[in-house]
């Protein structure tokens, strides 16, 4: 199986984006450089290894496949998932990733931890993002879609749209505490007793409602921070 997604390159104050040499160090900073390839010293002969490793990949790749083995910048290896990977530049403003794994599993880990790695990296003094927010995974050798991917750029924007039940739980109680506060403080009652008791009660469970559904919303964020980048 393959899983493909699209980046974005950020253009720098001249107005010009990232040669291939920036990207391929980004790359190689995140340790996926294959151990054959480390050893070269000359450029130009790392480059042509990145192709000749990157055509054991293009053999899965169905014929309708608009890349080739010249479009191929980086090829690089996630050991832990044993997922091979390449990166092609078929335009100047974006490069597009091509992972394989015959394990979905595997495959579906290592495109989370690629973009998580991507997302977080900066590159000609910008940052990178998921061209559409969007990862797709194809069956081996043809275009089959299998599974589709949706990239959390922003977990706070993530949590507020999974959980509007605990945001409408936080943001309705505190907008009626407001309002019932701003009529204690321009009405005197205190010659209403039970009308003073029955605001003061409705005030603390309103605020009690709030904070309850507010940690909810932390935990749900928290759960989105730290282990989710992709819904699949």
């Amino acid at each position: 199986m393959r899983a493909v997604f699209t980046v974005d390159l950020p253009l720098n104050h001249e107005n010009k984006y990232p040669d291939n040499l920036q990207i391929v160090q980004l790359m190689r900073s995140f340790g996926w450089e294959p151990m054959e390839v480390c050893g070269l010293e000359d450029e130009a002969v790392k480059c042509q290894k990145y192709q000749e490793l990157g055509e054991l990949l293009f053999e899965h790749m169905p014929a309708t496949a608009v890349a080739k083995t010249d479009d191929v910048i980086f090829c690089g290896y996630l050991s832990d998932d044993y997922t091979r990977f390449v990166v092609l530049r078929l335009v100047n403003g974006q490069i597009t990733f091509r992972l394989n794994n015959l394990m979905l599993a595997r495959l579906q880990k290592s495109t989370e931890k690629m973009v998580r790695k991507l997302l977080q990296a900066h590159l000609n003094g910008g940052s990178l993002q998921v061209s559409n927010q969007s990862v797709v995974i194809y069956e081996q050798g043809n275009d089959y879609v299998v599974l589709n991917g949706r990239v959390i750029p922003n977990p706070l924007r993530e949590t507020l749209r999974k959980d509007k039940k605990s945001v409408l739980l936080v943001l309705a109680p505190l907008l009626v505490f407001i309002f019932l506060a701003s009529i204690v403080n321009s009405i005197d009652l205190s010659s209403h007793t039970f009308t003073a008791g029955t605001m003061e009660r409705m005030s603390t469970a309103l605020l009690t409602t709030a904070l309850v559904s507010s940690l909810s919303l932390f935990e749900t964020y928290l759960e989105i921070y730290r282990n989710r980048i992709i819904v699949w």
